[in-house]
Parts: structure tokens; sequence; C-alpha cells
């Protein structure tokens, strides 16, 4: 796992696992790793970690997750940037390392300085701005990965259960993530202008997800 630790930034993780004896290895093994480590057996110790400092990374049980998904989430509302959230299905600790490595790689590419451009929208990660026809747009942290997400995969559908899971880190089905998602959408389209009953650009696949479809089509 050494080589693991040497391709990541020192950063907050915080581990949650009912399991004492489980979580306090994780712990461990991430302290090893360089990194500023904290364990939470349950709900409420989570809050009293992140009432004190947002972790970069959130490394949980996936059956305490999806138990508790509502409250944390609740607690992390409005934090910006939002932490990685990796689902722990096994006790195994390479496996469990290994998972966390490839999230921290995509953690560190979705900050990286890069620019996108779909059409006359451009994405600007390095500044966190976009630019809708000439014109700078602020959007909140929550729908800027939105969008952002939308315009890797341009032109194609992507489910609602899918951008919850890239831009939020957790499993939901199908209504709850369509629920999720309606207002930041509608909030998205508003910002940009965009007429819904249209159906331009940001494109509402009815029973599937949405769609981000170059702005230039359909004018």
């Amino acid at each position: 796992m050494a080589g693991i630790g040497n391709e990541m930034d020192r950063l907050r993780v915080l581990i949650i696992h009912p399991d004492l004896e489980i979580g306090e290895r994780l712990l461990r093994n991430a302290v090893q790793m360089g990194h500023v480590a904290h364990y939470a057996p349950d709900l409420r110790g989570v809050l009293s970690w992140i009432a004190r400092a947002i972790p970069d990374v959130i490394v949980a049980d996936r059956e305490w997750l999806e138990r508790n998904s509502r409250g944390l989430f609740s607690a992390l509302r409005g934090c910006s940037p939002l932490p990685l959230i990796c689902p722990l299905e096994s006790t195994d600790q390479n496996w469990v390392w290994d998972r966390l490595a490839r999230s921290v790689r995509a953690f560190q590419t979705w900050t990286a300085g890069d620019v996108m451009r779909v059409g006359s929208l451009i994405i600007d990660h390095g500044r966190k701005q976009v630019i809708w026809r000439g014109q700078p747009v602020q959007l909140p942290p929550l729908q800027f990965k939105i969008l952002t997400v939308l315009a890797r995969r341009a032109g194609q559908v992507v489910s609602h259960a899918d951008l919850v899971r890239e831009v939020w880190g957790i499993e939901a089905d199908d209504p709850e993530a369509r629920e999720l998602l309606k207002v930041h959408i509608r909030q998205i389209r508003k910002r940009l202008g965009l007429d819904p009953e249209r159906g331009e650009v940001l494109v509402s696949v009815r029973g599937f997800g949405y769609m981000l479809t170059s702005p230039e089509e359909g004018e």
C-alpha cells in the first residue's frame, strides 16, 4: 500500500464503520499513509467531526451509508467542494485503499485547471466558472458539478441515478434521484436563460435522465 500512498496528496479522511475493530484498523492505515484521519462509528460522531472540519474524503460502510445518507448529506449541504464518498463493501484493506486511490485521482482531475467547451458553453474548472454565450454565469457548487458531468457526456443521456452517483457520491433509486436533481436542473436552466418548454440544450429525457446537447442544435 505504500505505492498507493505516494500517489495521493495529504487528505482529511473521515472513516465511518459501525464495527469498531474494522474502523480503527482503517484509521491506522490512513494515518500510516500520511493522511489526517478520523473515525466515527455512528451518525452522531460523524456530525460532530463534520461540524469541526469538512473532510476531503469519506470512507463509509455501504450499509451504514444507505441507512444514514439523509442525515449525512443534510450536514454536508452547502459545503464546497463536497467530499468524495467511497462506499465500503469489503473489509479487505487493500481493496479499500485501491478504491480510495482511484477516487482521489478522479478528485484531482475534477479540480484540475482544465477548460471544457460544448458549443458556446465553456466550463473553466480552474476558475470554477461557466461562460454561456460569451457571458459569465455564476453557479453554486452542486449545480456546477451537475453541469460538468453532463458536459463531459454531452450528447448522451445520463440517468438520474448515474448523475446523483457522480455528483453526490451516493446510490439512489430513480425516483429519489429524480427528486434530488429536479430543483437543481430547474435552477441551472433559469441561470442560463433556457426555456424548459422548448427542451433546449439541457434536455429532460422522460423516464431516463438528462442530456446536454450542443447549444447550436435546434437554433
